[in-house]
């Protein structure tokens, strides 16, 4: 048989993980995500539970209920915090090794039981990580909890579901190699699926720059909470990437309502009309635990969503969406102390805005800095034009011209 030790290794890592307590954040913590350079805000958003309608393009997830926001930056020093686990993963090697050993030297019944019930705490450990960010994300919506703080529990989830699911692969790998003996077909695929929404490419993105070595090599990215949910947002280039979870459109207790992968398929067809009417979509019958994923290239981005068999509902979505392909819903121009004229583009669903700011008498571009609610968010390219995630519906917009600096409330 070949070496155990990676499955076992990474299983007394993930399990000797301890559940994360929660204390209040030093000066230091608030630093590495930007401290008070962060920008804080509520806004409400009704109820909704299908995605919301947006024209000619992919339907996106919205959120619910009072929102708590802040725009966030990582770098290197958050990831100190998460040094504790190297440093358990070495003083585990002996006892690891123990185990291999153990494993080697047992019968075909005895590995057969310590196959499953490594399987089953890895079940239980991937089941934890859900309950472990609901009670974290509340408490940051309801302000008990920092932004530092709940990037924390993002990155200590991200780790464990890479360890959970190197766990998975192995342990099937083992599973495979026992004689007369497999784990279930559906049930690891399903986990696997599980695990993936919590390696979204925003929370690598979070965690490689945790990590960097280099100074300054930050990470900026949008948190909004409510009791119902959070969205991670960013844009990267021309891409608008999004990551929301909807913790009131997930039930595991009801009964699966769909009779056939082809039901389930059809709610897809309803909730993203446009998106599934290109090819290329790709659904998976995770009905063992109740969902249904979809994964769909479409012409303007990418949509990978989880439908709960239940509620009929979409409970995680993860989208990365052409900025340029989402429509203006509204388009206000105002005068900057008669200089500049700025008209600001407003997408659905509190996505990105796009300002464009010109000269009042010759109409050319203006490069300018622009800066929210006194903090700096870029400055305007030879077009005269920024994209943004906006705050809130309401805030302080400057811009930093040549010769003059206003500030003023915009409502939207």
């Amino acid at each position: 048989m070949n070496n155990a030790a990676p499955a076992l290794l990474a299983l007394l890592l993930v399990c000797s993980l301890p559940a994360m307590t929660v204390v209040a954040a030093s000066p230091e913590q608030e630093a590495s995500t930007g401290g008070s350079a962060n920008q804080h805000y509520r806004l409400q958003e009704g109820a909704q539970e299908t995605p919301v309608a947006i024209e000619n393009t992919t339907n996106q997830l919205p959120l619910s209920g009072g929102i708590q926001g802040s725009h966030a930056e990582t770098g290197a020093d958050l990831g100190t915090s998460l040094a504790s686990s190297s440093i358990q993963m070495q003083v585990d090697y002996e006892q690891y090794a123990l185990v291999d050993q153990e494993f080697a030297q047992a019968t075909n019944d005895e590995q057969v039981a310590m196959i499953q019930a490594a399987y089953n705490r890895t079940q239980e450990r991937i089941n934890a990580l859900d309950e472990r960010e609901r009670t974290a994300v509340r408490a940051h919506a309801d302000g008990d909890l920092s932004d530092t703080e709940l990037i924390q529990v993002y990155l200590e989830t991200y780790h464990e579901a890479v360890a959970l699911s190197d766990l998975l692969t192995d342990l099937k790998v083992r599973a495979d190699q026992v004689s007369d003996y497999s784990l279930p077909a559906q049930q690891p695929r399903t986990d696997q699926k599980t695990l993936d929404f919590y390696t979204s490419t925003i929370r690598t993105n979070i965690a490689d720059a945790s990590q960097s070595i280099r100074s300054g090599n930050t990470y900026e990215y949008r948190i909004q909470t409510s009791q119902n949910g959070y969205r991670l947002s960013t844009l990267s280039g021309d891409s608008y990437l999004i990551e929301t979870a909807r913790f009131d459109n997930r039930d595991t207790t009801e009964q699966n309502q769909y009779q056939s992968q082809d039901e389930a398929q059809e709610r897809l067809k309803e909730l993203y009309p446009w998106t599934l009417s290109h090819r290329g979509s790709h659904t998976q019958d995770n009905s063992v635990e109740n969902f249904y994923w979809l994964s769909l290239d479409h012409p303007h981005g990418e949509l990978s969503t989880y439908l709960d068999g239940g509620t009929g509902d979409i409970y995680q979505e993860i989208q990365v969406v052409s900025a340029d392909s989402l429509p203006t819903v509204e388009s206000k121009t105002k005068s900057w102390n008669s200089s500049f004229e700025v008209t600001l583009n407003k997408t659905p669903a509190h996505g990105p805005v796009e300002l464009t700011a010109t000269d009042v008498d010759t109409g050319e571009p203006i490069q300018a800095t622009i800066m929210i609610d006194g903090v700096e968010i870029g400055e305007t390219d030879e077009n005269g034009q920024l994209e943004y995630l906006p705050p809130t519906e309401a805030y302080d917009l400057a811009i930093n011209g040549e010769s003059s600096r206003v500030s003023t409330g915009i409502p939207w």
